[in-house]
């Protein structure tokens, strides 16, 4: 029995997981069938276009006017290439409509109010970031749309305008907030005029409320939230000026609170933690970061130290989502003290934590089975053995980060070994890692005993038989479902840790080797050979760096690599239009192509253009990050010397069926 024996009915249902222009591009040139089921109004009651910038009306009025009745989401976010037009036929056209998504185009006010008064049954509605709507016509959106469920607010206003009329504004903000009593999800993220006096009435039934970046709430606003929202499940206060003042009375009258976001909120210590984690016992996923050491500030921003965490552990034991990104007080205690207490953690964020060490891996390891995504990144301490055992321990782990870990380096995630009383590699003490003692573990130092011990004597040599394999029990290696991996500017990682990479991690889509100089062609091959799902690689590289690469890891792509979709490299200097030019004609599924052009590099900016062109057809060249000498100096754009600068240019292929 194959796919084309499936009734129409079950087709339909598994055609409604493709996009809209694979309806078009690939069901409708397969077969007869698929072609007439590609029209049925099942798959075209979702229209989802955000962030097609090419979308015009000529596209986008055809399926209003064919499909308009059964049509009960729109999202087309970004596409300002709709016009008032298009907007008119959306009202027209669609009187089923439930869920509407207008941010970021250039929609007006008078056609945003025939909508909400032609579409009634929206109960969904996000207006971020429209311009053009004036404050005046979202005074309409309580009498128009009774049912409105979910809203997202207009977040700029004419700097003049709303200082000429701000008791206007707030007035029309306060009614809008006090009539939508079906109101359950707002989001004012980034609102200029969002302040105390718009949440005096506040809304009773509203459990998610996002205020990130709304600078104008205070410590008093959010009282009066807090007390006339006591339904409140979700908050985001996130970069604003709320102090611990603020949190306990969040805690105090939010008792049911499982999402809380005050990330780089730098009036926020551990007391205002603490008096959360008190009252709030479901809290379930809390973001409390500041800014990482890489982002070139002199100190940390995250006052979040290990009392809080400790408390956490104590009070949250359902916690199952922590960040705590560039707080430089949380250390291995802290870590440890959640990973106990909290056995459903499932996403833990410590970047740029310097004092995180492999002693938070095995923690990890031992308590935390449920772990979905890891971030360590700038965790300068972490070594490959601690990692080591994590992957052979956490067999649900999917998203890993683990940039600038210097001392990642023989990275071996497909040895799973278990430790025994008579190895010969346990006579290092069992309390190696300072301050702590783990009985029965693994440790970084005996784990690389071991390895070295594979190593010198080799697996099917008579010492390791008489020494280790007695001794040290194969596990059963489940697989790896990992499907993110980042190791950028991890300056010790080579081919042989890529190699264990690409045998234990098959199911990767996802690959950042951004500096990793050390890597050649034979890693990337064992990439391409084991890695068949990988849709995005970044191979670039900095300035100061000279990567190893060369055509033979295009070729090795091009030839096995068949879900690949996009490709960085970036200030790679071993490629040639030949090897572009093949990888061009033989990975048609490639979408995003990085290249620098110039000096260092054997492409020359026009030529690769060219040879790209004849391959792939019509494609969109963007220079990225290019000398401005031609916009200060006019008179050099004839200068041979300006024709040979470098250039970082990303080309966009847009889709095409390959049928």
């Amino acid at each position: 029995m194959s796919i084309y024996d499936l009734s129409d009915p079950l087709l339909l249902q598994i055609f409604q997981f493709l996009d809209h222009r694979d309806v078009c591009l690939a069901l409708r040139q397969t077969c007869q069938q698929w072609y007439r089921l590609s029209y049925d109004f099942t798959l075209w009651r979702r229209l989802h276009f955000s962030g097609f910038s090419q979308l015009r009306n000529e596209h986008f009025l055809p399926l209003l006017h064919y499909y308009g009745d059964s049509i009960q989401e729109i999202d087309i976010s970004g596409c300002r290439g709709i016009d008032g037009l298009g907007f008119n036929a959306i009202s027209e056209h669609c009187k089923s409509l439930r869920k509407l998504n207008l941010s970021n185009t250039y929609i007006a006010g008078e056609a945003f109010l025939k909508i909400c008064e032609e579409c009634p049954k929206i109960k969904e509605l996000n207006i971020f970031d429209c311009q053009f709507i004036s404050y005046k016509v979202l005074s309409s959106i309580p009498t128009c749309l009774q049912g409105l469920r979910k809203l997202s607010m207009l977040n700029r206003l004419d700097p003049l305008q709303y200082v000429l009329n701000r008791s206007s504004v707030i007035s029309v903000y306060q009614s809008l907030i006090k009539n939508c009593k079906e109101l359950v999800e707002l989001d004012c993220k980034a609102s200029d005029f969002v302040e105390d006096d718009i949440f005096a009435d506040g809304i009773a039934n509203l459990h998610t409320l996002n205020l990130s970046h709304c600078t104008g709430v205070s410590d008093e606003g959010i009282q009066s939230i807090a007390v006339s929202c006591s339904a409140l499940r979700h908050l985001n206060i996130s970069h604003t000026y709320i102090s611990n003042r603020g949190m306990e009375v969040i805690s105090r009258c939010c008792k049911r609170l499982t999402h809380l976001n005050v990330s780089d909120c730098r009036n926020v210590t551990d007391i205002g933690v603490c008096v959360v984690a008190h009252n709030c016992h479901e809290l379930r996923h809390l973001d409390v970061h500041g800014e990482s050491w890489m982002a070139l500030r002199p100190h940390s921003t995250g006052n979040i130290t290990d009392v809080a965490l400790k408390v956490l552990a104590s009070w949250c034991p359902s916690l199952e989502y922590l960040d705590t990104t560039g707080c430089w007080g949380v250390t291995d205690d802290g870590v440890r003290a959640i990973t106990t207490a909290c056995k459903n953690l499932r996403h833990l964020e410590v970047r740029g934590c310097l004092s995180i060490s492999d002693q938070s891996l095995l923690s990890l390891a031992d308590n935390s089975r449920e772990l979905r995504s890891l971030n360590i990144s700038e965790c300068v301490k972490v070594t490959s053995a601690g990692l080591n055992l994590l992957m052979t321990k956490c067999t649900k782990l999917k998203f890993l980060k683990a940039e600038t870990c210097h001392y990642l380096a023989n990275l071996r995630l497909s040895c799973q070994v278990q430790h025994s009383v008579g190895c010969s590699c346990s006579q290092l003490p069992a309390k190696d890692v300072q301050g702590s003692s783990f009985t029965g573990q693994i440790f970084p130092k005996t784990l690389e005993r071991h390895f070295q011990c594979i190593d010198e004597a080799g697996p099917s040599s008579s010492s390791f038989q008489a020494q280790c394999r007695p001794k040290v029990v194969k596990c059963t290696i489940t697989p790896c479902v990992l499907s993110h991996l980042d190791l950028s500017f991890c300056s010790n990682v080579a081919d042989d840790s890529i190699q264990q990479v690409a045998s234990f991690c098959r199911q990767l889509t996802y690959l950042s080797l951004m500096g990793c100089y050390l890597v050649t062609d034979k890693g990337i091959g064992h990439i391409a050979k084991h890695c068949k799902l990988l849709e995005h690689l970044n191979l670039s590289c900095s300035r100061t760096q000279r990567s190893k690469l060369t055509d033979q890891t295009l070729a090795e792509l091009a030839g096995a690599c068949h879900a690949l979709k996009h490709l960085n490299l970036y200030n790679g200097v071993c490629f040639s239009e030949k090897g572009i030019g093949q990888l061009m004609n033989r990975r048609w599924s490639l979408r995003e192509l990085c290249l620098t052009t110039g000096t260092r590099t054997k492409l020359d900016a026009e030529v690769i253009c060219r040879a790209i062109m004849a391959a792939r057809g019509d494609c969109i060249g963007k220079i990225q990050a290019e000398m401005d000498c031609q916009l200060r100096w006019p008179s050099l754009s004839s200068s041979p010397g300006v024709a040979t600068m470098e250039r970082n240019i990303l080309f966009k292929f847009p889709r095409k069926s390959c049928v």
